[in-house]
């Protein structure tokens, strides 16, 4: 269980007691008396009870957990996969963590299923504050599953059965739809990890591959079975460049794509998603053979190739390697892969090539980022993994007095993950507060390069010459594979008694000093003294002329204060309305002046975000349809609008496209004034 406390305690003290930070003057009791014995009971025995006290019913909620009601949550990492793919089926327990059996999957249709693993999701929140604990725990646990389907069509994961405490639950399961594709061995498209459980911040590696069976002897020596005018078709959607994975560090797409461009244009070579050019860096030769040499083709992608033998059968296989780093918990599907195109399967007598259209998927791959185990995790485990992790602690004086705050900077580094590294509660170590206060709600954190530097508010509460102790952090050791605690070196300070108290004595009359107290058994606040010499009778009302104008102020204030809000909703409205009144203007002027399909469609959505108050810059053609019609515009403007910025989209990025601009531009110019008179409609009735 990963639990999280938030300690925030204020002592307790009884009615009339009078508080001395930080501790209590030597010889002096608090006045309210006990009632087992009559006499005074000294304020650090109230302490002791109150933080015994709490660590009692601290322990007592840890050991015995709240209740909650059981429920399943199964979910499929995908809902479409091809025959001989695999999917993972998460099973989330949620309302339990311990005595639950693994789950019944016998009711699940014939498959492969292997098991991935389970792990804690339980979270416990821990506040005490004014000596009153508020704790907020959920209950959970995760299993994993990968499961291969051994026939096409649609697959049901379920029933699955979970018991807990002897009480059994059921969920259906959710569907995966199965594809089947043809069966041969021609080609052989592959997606592979380095590993498929990975820690946060662990890298790992995805390798494509295409193997394609070589030409027979002794043509295979010196020529490839790909033709360098038919460029097979790989699809992928993690190769698109702007795919953005949250939780993901992907690598530079752009750069590595740009790299495997066959600037030649012989060699043979792959198409790889929508990639396409207009460069003309083919020759006159394909220039005049081609109906229309200005259209955009594809990107020749030339991959390493390399000799493999695959079943007793010799290929040629074409990989790429790409390295990602997750850096948060989930699971992370690459693929699928697939290949469509020519290759040469076969060389005649006349050496002509004998060529055979193929298609086919290779399987997609899926890397679960799991936490750290459970088992032996450590009380000072930080939530980082990695590996070589360091830690450094200091204080910013060598030399204060008792009770003074002073800055403890913790600094963390190492090759670890920073994503996921939690502050570490010092007040949590026992042997760190016995002679220091530290102060774990109010702790800056700054990331660093490789870490995280951590400040502390912390004071002595005894002079001399003290040691803060080692602080102990634990992480996981991701080249060991096992939980690993580091320590500070101990931190030197010299704590200097507080300044003592003294008062003058009106027995005698004099001025001399008597009286004085010793503070040196426990910290004091900062020293005042008292002098009868500083008794001067002064008035606390202010002066006479000064009555009228504070007793006008507040009045005054109080109805400045209840005007703004009305004052700035109806400046906020009369600005509202002047965007709402010139969104068509601006449009309409816009779409005059361009027939460009960006300037067009950047133009419309212009317009709706300044007419329908939202962020209009990324929406779809979808979107844009759903909006006007929220708004309570007729469905059949909506529906030419979402066609027309799809055309518009189509246009933009498809230059192969046969999308006229300019009659897309003069549609939408008769459409808007539509939709305008559509939106203001509904604001009237409304």
């Amino acid at each position: 269980m990963r639990d999280t406390f938030t300690h925030t305690q204020n002592l307790i003290h009884p009615v009339g007691c009078q508080l001395v930070p930080e501790g209590r003057i030597k010889n002096v009791f608090c006045a309210e008396q006990s009632r087992e014995r009559g006499r005074p009971r000294p304020h650090s025995e109230w302490q002791v009870a109150n933080r015994f006290f709490s660590a009692v019913l601290l322990l007592f909620f840890l050991a015995f957990p709240a209740f909650a009601d059981v429920s399943l949550k199964v979910s499929p990492s995908r809902q479409n996969i091809y025959l001989g793919e695999s999917f993972n089926l998460t099973i989330e327990v949620e309302g339990a963590d311990r005595g639950l059996d693994a789950p019944d999957l016998s009711g699940l249709p014939p498959a492969e299923i292997q098991f991935l693993g389970q792990h804690s999701n339980s979270r416990s929140s821990i506040s005490i504050i004014n000596g009153r604990m508020t704790r907020e725990t959920y209950e959970g646990r995760v299993f994993a599953y990968q499961i291969k389907p051994g026939a096409e069509g649609v697959y049901r994961a379920g029933p699955v059965r979970v018991t807990v405490a002897g009480k059994s639950y059921t969920e259906p399961g959710p569907s995966v739809q199965v594809k089947g594709i043809e069966r041969q061995d021609r080609v052989i498209a592959s997606l592979s990890a380095s590993s498929t459980s990975v820690l946060v911040e662990e890298p790992f590696t995805v390798t494509l591959s295409v193997a394609v069976a070589e030409l027979p002897d002794p043509y295979a020596e010196s020529n490839e079975p790909l033709h360098p005018n038919l460029l097979p078709q790989l699809t992928a959607d993690f190769l698109e460049i702007r795919q953005d994975s949250p939780g993901l560090k992907s690598p530079d797409l752009n750069q590595i794509l740009n790299n495997l461009i066959d600037q030649s244009g012989r060699q043979p070579g792959f198409a790889i998603n929508d990639y396409k050019t207009r460069d003309m860096s083919s020759g006159f030769g394909r220039l005049f053979g081609d109906d229309d040499p200005f259209r955009p083709r594809p990107i020749r992608f030339r991959l390493p190739a390399s000799r493999v033998t695959i079943d007793g059968k010799k290929y040629r296989a074409y990989t790429l390697a790409l390295e990602y780093t997750p850096t948060k918990e989930g699971e992370f599907t690459f693929g699928p892969l697939s290949f469509k195109g020519t290759v040469i399967s076969d060389v005649t007598a006349d050496r002509q090539a004998v060529t055979r259209d193929i298609y086919t998927i290779g399987p997609a791959v899926t890397v679960r980022v799991v936490p750290p185990p459970d088992e032996g995790r450590p009380e000072t485990f930080i939530g980082s993994v990695g590996k070589e992790m360091q830690a450094t602690a200091a204080f910013d004086t060598t030399v204060c007095k008792v009770g003074d705050p002073l800055t403890l900077t913790l600094e963390i580094t190492g090759a670890i993950s920073v994503s996921n590294l939690r502050t570490p509660l010092l007040s949590l170590q026992p042997e760190l507060t016995r002679d220091f206060r530290i102060y774990d709600d109010n702790v800056s954190a700054d990331t660093l390069p490789n870490g995280k530097r951590f400040k502390y508010r912390v004071r002595p509460t005894r002079e001399g010459t003290l040691e803060f102790p080692p602080i102990r952090l634990a992480y996981y050791d991701t080249a060991v594979r096992a939980y690993r605690t580091v320590a500070t070196a101990p931190v030197p300070i010299q704590a200097r008694a507080t300044t003592q108290i003294a008062t003058a004595d009106p027995a005698d009359g004099t001025d001399a000093l008597t009286g004085v107290l010793d503070s040196r058994t426990r910290p004091l606040p900062a020293g005042i003294t008292l002098d009868a010499r500083g008794a001067h009778p002064v008035s606390l009302l202010p002066r006479h002329r000064l009555v009228l104008p504070l007793l006008a102020a507040g009045p005054l204030l109080a109805l400045l204060t209840a005007l703004a809000a009305p004052f700035a909703a109806l400046a906020a409205h009369l600005r509202a309305r002047r965007r709402h009144a010139g969104a068509l203007r601006r449009a309409l002027a816009a779409l005059r002046r361009t027939d460009n399909p960006a300037r067009a469609a950047q133009a419309v959505r212009s317009y709706l975000a300044e007419r329908c108050d939202v962020a209009g810059g990324a929406l779809t053609p979808s979107d844009a349809a759903e909006l006007l019609n929220r708004r309570g515009v007729p469905d059949a403007s909506a529906h030419a609008c979402r066609t027309l910025l799809a055309r518009l989209d189509e246009a933009l990025y498809r230059p192969d496209a046969d999308t006229p601009a300019t009659a897309i531009v003069s549609d939408l110019a008769t459409l808007l004034p539509a939709i305008d008179a559509a939106l203001s409609e509904k604001a009237k009735s409304s």
